[in-house]
């Protein structure tokens, strides 16, 4: 396509780009202070929010699509150019565009040629590099989506440009001033938010969450997650009232500048040192517990690492060793139930117990178990691999710290216990990971699975748009879940949970709770000592490659991918498009003597072309619920990747998570029942 006149793009478009590119020079600037990349970080996530305003409202070189009423296109360019022009004279300019005599930023060539000393902090030491390089860094730029079709065509536009540098460098660093710069365009960018109606706001937040875990995605460095944590969470407002009630009893006409000063943002002094509250009106704030809890995930699985320094640095509530402080005395839980059948202990239902837990001189706690079951290592004869000790502990913390956020759907999770008999001392050889009943259900409450609810003659299917609710928020849940490269190994309908105090008639589908943590850890993590056991009524949900305890298709040890886990959920929405279990569906009439093969021909069953699964699905539910199931039925490849791809690649995970929204998630949300 041929690219357009000059005279053909529209003002808009041309301000627009030069915020842009705006963005990219600072951003790009080389030599910022180590200790202040989190600004650089969080001036990044604004551009991003300003990519995702004028993709909802269809920015393009033309005005022709642009969805803003005509009385707000003035409006709308008005903040664009205040914005553009904030951010091209940063530290260069005065308001006037004349250089300034001491600027922060100066051009990298004339830097180099001598005309300014070096700066006295720098980046990683770059210097050693070439003087044309065009980045401050060689991976910052990769830690943020650059797929964005907007993005390219607004800086390949603003390269056209006379007058203006293609990178620049730091000169003197002024982390004041830079603050009071991000919190301006946050403003611009909250105040542009104003210009939406209702379906465009909703439109946005979902292209926010998008963005959200794409950034995720290509951000797995503990150093890296802390920058974008501290980039919202430690930014904070530099005004004192006074200043503020000043600037609201001037009278102004132009709308940008009183949005401006009733934010306390017109006319900021630089030098004032005093910080009030965290600014809540910016976006991304999701971006923030994301990087928090991704960067948890990830330390926790390291001593070394996981120190008070860190727990501090992402604003843990805990010390280091009082986060890891999860282990609960057996004296003080009491069962209250056990398994009552074979078929219960095989299907995965006998996995929880019902009990209370009580310390001395405390409140009586309903809670339920979730069996853990080990095999004591060779020459041992009790206790578990300290191995399988550390992930449980790591696991049991970040279940318990999740319950600040509520992210995955996952019960509360209090902590766990050795179970060892209180009287005999007699070692059950298993782990029990307690967690409390939702506020909103009573104690006597059990949680009920999803697999009791499908096999259970006194209910009937449920209706059509009760499922499909159901299949979208498990979608979204893992979805979320993958975000923090977080895998679960273990999703099954036994483990998918719903509280009830009215019985199974009284479900409420729109709630259910993600358990059955088990065997998860993050996606990075390449130690494989502890093997799922053999099960059929478990491995008639794994994938053929990771079922039993080694993987027939794979070699033995074979690592569990994320793409393991969408088959997984495509069973699950298998049995909720039947309403029945999967052996059933399959036609396997007793679970418990299955054979191996029996659940390993699952996946080649359902796939083949002449198989009437798939078809029920669609004569029953629709092309769009068959064409999500056969997606995560096939893998990586209906994702728009290659088979055997390695998924721990950050940019291979950001593609895989893009493509499982487009697929399956933004397909869930878009029906209508």
């Amino acid at each position: 396509m041929a690219e357009l006149a000059l005279g053909v793009v529209s003002l808009t478009f041309q301000v627009f780009s030069g915020c842009i590119q705006g963005y990219e020079l600072i951003t790009d600037a080389k030599h910022m202070p180590s200790d202040s990349q989190y600004l650089r970080v969080r001036l990044k996530t604004e551009q991003y929010r300003l990519l995702d305003w004028a993709d909802v409202i269809r920015l393009d070189e033309t005005d022709d699509n642009l969805l803003i009423s005509n009385s707000s296109k003035g409006l709308l360019l008005d903040v664009l150019d205040q914005q553009r022009r904030l951010i091209h004279q940063f530290g260069r300019l005065d308001d006037k565009y004349r250089k300034l005599s001491k600027p922060l930023l100066v051009d990298y060539e004339e830097a180099n040629r001598g005309l300014l000393p070096d700066p006295p902090a720098y980046e990683n030491g770059d210097d050693s590099q070439s003087p044309t390089m065009q980045r401050v860094d060689s991976d910052f730029h990769r830690r943020f989506p650059q797929s964005e079709a907007l993005l390219r065509k607004s800086l390949e536009w603003a390269k056209k440009s006379t007058g203006v540098p293609r990178k620049l460098r730091w000169a003197t660093f002024d982390k004041v001033k830079m603050e009071n710069l991000v919190l301006k365009l946050a403003s611009f960018n909250d105040f542009m938010r104003e210009m939406l109606n209702t379906q465009q706001l909703e439109n946005l937040a979902v292209k926010q969450t998008r963005t959200e875990f794409q950034i995720m995605q290509l951000n797995s460095s503990i150093t890296n997650l802390v920058q974008i944590f501290e980039s919202t969470a430690r930014l904070q407002m530099k005004n004192g009232t006074g200043g503020r009630e000043r600037r609201k009893s001037k009278q102004l006409t132009n709308p940008v500048q009183a949005y401006m000063q009733a934010q306390g943002l017109a006319d900021i002094d630089e030098d004032m040192q005093d910080s009030m509250l965290l600014n809540k009106t910016s976006g991304f704030k999701g971006l923030a517990a994301l990087a928090q809890f991704k960067a948890l995930n990830s330390a926790i699985q390291d001593p070394s690492t996981f120190t008070d320094e860190f727990t501090s640095s992402i604003a843990l509530t805990q010390t280091a060793s009082e986060t890891l402080n999860v282990e609960l005395s057996r004296s003080h839980i009491y069962l209250l139930d056990t398994p009552s059948s074979d078929h219960e202990k095989e299907s995965g239902e006998a996995q929880r117990a019902e009990a209370y837990y009580q310390p001395p001189r405390s409140k009586k706690v309903s809670v339920w178990i979730e069996w853990k079951t080990y095999e004591p290592p060779p020459f041992q004869s009790s206790g578990p691999d300290p191995k399988i000790l550390e992930r449980v502990k790591a696991l049991a913390a970040l279940l318990k710290e999740n319950n600040s956020t509520d992210q995955f759907r996952a019960p509360h999770c209090l902590g766990y216990f050795s179970d060892a008999d209180p009287e005999t001392g007699e070692d059950h050889c298993r782990f029990g990971l307690v967690f409390e009943k939702p506020s909103s259900s009573h104690p006597s409450t059990k949680p009920v699975s999803l697999h009791t609810l499908l096999t259970s003659p006194k209910l009937d299917m449920p209706s059509l748009t009760d499922r499909i609710t159901l299949m979208r928020l498990l979608s979204e849940t893992l979805e979320r879940l993958h975000a923090v490269n977080w895998l679960h190994k273990g999703l099954r309908s036994s483990n998918i949970l719903f509280f009830s105090d009215c019985g199974i008639e009284g479900i409420e589908y729109a709630d259910p709770y993600i358990s059955g943590f088990d065997y998860s850890r993050p996606a990075m993590n390449d130690d494989m000592t502890e093997k799922p056991p053999e099960n059929a009524a478990s491995d008639i949900y794994r994938h053929p490659r990771v079922q039993g305890s080694g993987g027939r298709e794979g070699p033995p040890g074979t690592s569990f991918k994320k793409s393991y886990d969408l088959y997984s959920l495509g069973i699950i929405f298998l049995e909720i498009a039947y309403w029945q279990p999967i052996d059933k569906i399959m036609g396997i009439e007793n679970l418990d003597k299955a054979k191996p093969k029996d659940a390993y021909r699952v996946r080649q069953r359902l796939l083949e072309e002449e198989g009437a699964f798939l078809r029920y699905v669609k004569s029953h539910l629709g092309n769009t619920v068959e064409g999500v199931i056969r997606a995560c039925l096939v893998g990586v490849q209906a994702f728009g990747l290659s088979e055997g791809v390695d998924e721990k690649r950050e940019s291979v995970g950001a593609q895989l998570q893009r493509g499982f929204y487009e697929r399956v998630v933004k397909e869930f949300g878009q029906m209508r029942i």
